[in-house]
């Protein structure tokens, strides 16, 4: 043990930021800023005599619809309508069969049509009857 130093002695405090005991200038905002000259209290800013209008624009968006029906609204018809699924031969459906006739398979180069996965799918409105949709599989 070294000499002068008890165990029940503790360490000297930390010493911390300097304190301002009544001399020097308060901390910047700390308090509020006065009044300016002539004011009576109320609202700092004059009243808002009118409300400006806001115009909200709706926009229909088609879902991703695909090769199965799916539930969006007709913008035709405007009623929210499952579709019906109608396929019809597209650009993939030639493009098989037209690379199967070139490797030599001119038997098979009729398969693409009678396979709906080749095909495009049209999605009509059952109430209107018209086109909303047509799902390309190559576009």
């Amino acid at each position: 043990m070294e000499k002068g130093y008890t165990p029940q002695e503790s360490a000297p405090p930390y010493p911390g930021p300097p304190a301002n005991y009544g001399g020097g200038m308060p901390q910047p905002g700390m308090y509020p800023s006065p009044p300016p000259a002539g004011y009576q209290g109320g609202p700092p800013f004059a009243p808002v005599t009118s409300v400006p209008t806001t115009t909200v624009t709706h926009m229909v968006v088609t879902p991703g619809l695909q090769d199965v029906p799916g539930q969006t609204m007709c913008p035709h018809c405007q009623q929210t309508v499952v579709t019906q699924t109608e396929y019809t031969s597209g650009l993939m459906t030639w493009l098989i069969c037209g690379g199967l006739f070139i490797i030599g398979c001119i038997c098979c180069s009729c398969i693409p049509f009678c396979v709906d996965g080749c095909k495009d799918v049209e999605h009509h409105c059952p109430n209107c009857q018209r086109v909303i949709y047509i799902y390309k599989r190559i576009k």
